[in-house]
């Protein structure tokens, strides 16, 4: 199973259907992720590190400490036993690990994050599916969880 970051020492675990291009001979991190996978690879970070930050200055985390300790992303088809917080992002996900979001209790009024348990269904991690009212509403949770 791929993943970026470490799983075992994660809080948070991200689960995508598509893992990005990864150097081996570069650091995994957010500059060299964005030259490798641009744009889309980009926005995805952008908002895992709107939701993991705990403060409001999520660039010096983005830059300094994503994917380093507090999470991970998982590109797998089944969901890792553990008590962590496991984000499903995206219908393909949901339907890649086998969860059903009629199972799942609404978050808030749009139904786009459900909750069961210590999984929350999300929608993909782009900004026209995931505003920021969203990872507002979201971000309380996970740090809750930690």
């Amino acid at each position: 199973m791929q993943q970026l970051g470490n799983t075992k020492q994660a809080s948070t675990l991200l689960y995508l259907p598509t893992p990005p291009t990864v150097d081996a001979m570069k650091p995994l991190d957010y500059a060299s992720l964005c030259e490798l996978n641009g744009n889309h690879w980009r926005k995805i970070l952008i908002i895992l590190a709107k939701l993991q930050c705990p403060d409001e200055d999520w660039r010096s985390y983005r830059d300094q400490q994503l994917l380093r300790q507090r999470e991970a992303i998982i590109f797998g088809d089944q969901l890792l036993p553990g008590k962590q917080l496991h984000i499903v992002a995206g219908k393909a996900s949901w339907e890649r690990v086998g969860l059903d979001p009629e199972q799942f209790l609404p978050l808030e009024e749009s139904n786009r994050l459900l909750q069961q348990g210590n999984i929350i269904l999300t929608p993909y991690p782009d900004y026209r599916q995931f505003p920021n009212h969203l990872i507002e509403r979201l971000r309380p949770i996970i740090h809750a969880s930690r």
